[in-house]
């Protein structure tokens, strides 16, 4: 890549990537303000747990979600807060 080319700010970009699709950025709104599981969001979103945890981990490995256990269930809690016109990553 050349300097040309390249970001100041990489980490951001990759992050707004990842939630430049719809339902992962559902996810985040869902989970902003409370913990839910991986099977409650794909009810939810009319998608297979498959697919839901698919979205999760991508969004778990931009560190864009806190998730924990609660025995079998992970729950999912979004580390994105929306405002109005802003988006702050927390």
């Amino acid at each position: 890549m050349s300097s040309e080319n390249s970001l100041k700010n990489e980490a951001v970009f990759n992050k707004v990537k990842v939630i430049s699709n719809r339902h992962r950025f559902k996810i985040l709104e869902i989970t902003q303000n409370r913990e839910v599981s991986i099977s409650e969001l794909s009810s939810i979103l009319n998608l297979s747990y498959t697919k839901c945890a698919d979205y999760v981990k991508l969004l778990e490995n931009a560190k864009l979600i806190q998730k924990t256990r609660s025995g079998k269930e992970a729950l999912i809690r979004s580390r994105v807060k929306f405002k109005d016109k802003e988006i702050r990553f927390v």
